[in-house]
């Protein structure tokens, strides 16, 4: 007969790392609570002494991965400099962790890192001089902004063998258009989809100089 899981002492980051692990093993968050009791060696109901539902534990999944985005984070005397670092840490997060990617995309996960990185980033919205509307406004298009990035680049982010060979064929496929009907792809086609980060870079930086008084 198979051994059933050993019973372990549960807590919530017990519960949430065997969360994530199943989750990580389907690809996508919506993780079987009696799948995830059975990964734990215990009734799924057990989790509910942890977690109001499984709502709440999913959120809390998705903000543990956004942990490296605010471990060691200090504010500089450069709101936009922290605002930079920040949204990189943040998109640099969820490529790593694509399942807490997908709950992050559903929207605030209102737990101690995710409001850490709220926090740091009005707070330098308003330290630059920023009035409240505009502050908040500043806020979500960056946000978006990081968390978008994150999803369009995810497919490709974990094998950079892969995503040469899909540039390359994207690029290939352009540079076989006419000239004449498309100039300006033929004359920009070496030059397309450059590095992921690089672009990410390039349009936070602008939506930055745009957004915050210099």
């Amino acid at each position: 007969m198979p051994q059933k899981p050993a019973r372990q002492r549960l807590n919530r980051e017990v519960i949430c790392a065997a969360a994530l692990e199943l989750a990580a093993e389907s690809g996508s968050p919506d993780v079987s609570m009696r799948a995830l009791g059975e990964h734990l060696g215990v009734d799924a109901t057990a989790v509910y002494r942890h977690f109001a539902d499984k709502d709440d534990l999913m959120r809390a999944v998705g903000d543990r991965a956004l942990a490296p985005a605010t471990k060691g984070f200090a504010t500089s005397d450069d709101p936009a400099d922290d605002v930079r670092r920040m949204c990189t840490g943040i998109r640099k997060a969820l490529l790593k962790n694509q399942v807490a990617l997908l709950i992050t995309s559903a929207g605030p996960t209102r737990n101690a890192n995710e409001l850490r990185i709220t926090e740091v980033m009005l707070d330098a919205f308003l330290r630059a001089g920023m009035d409240p509307d505009a502050a908040a406004r500043a806020y979500h298009v960056l946000i978006e902004y990081t968390v978008g990035s994150a999803s369009l680049d995810a497919p490709l982010s974990r094998n950079a063998k892969e995503r040469k060979a899909t540039y390359d064929t994207w690029r290939r496929d352009y540079r076989a258009l006419p000239a004449d009907e498309y100039p300006a792809i033929h004359e920009l086609v070496g030059h397309l989809y450059p590095s992921s980060d690089e672009v990410f870079s390039t349009g936070l930086s602008a939506l930055i100089a745009q957004l915050m008084p210099a």
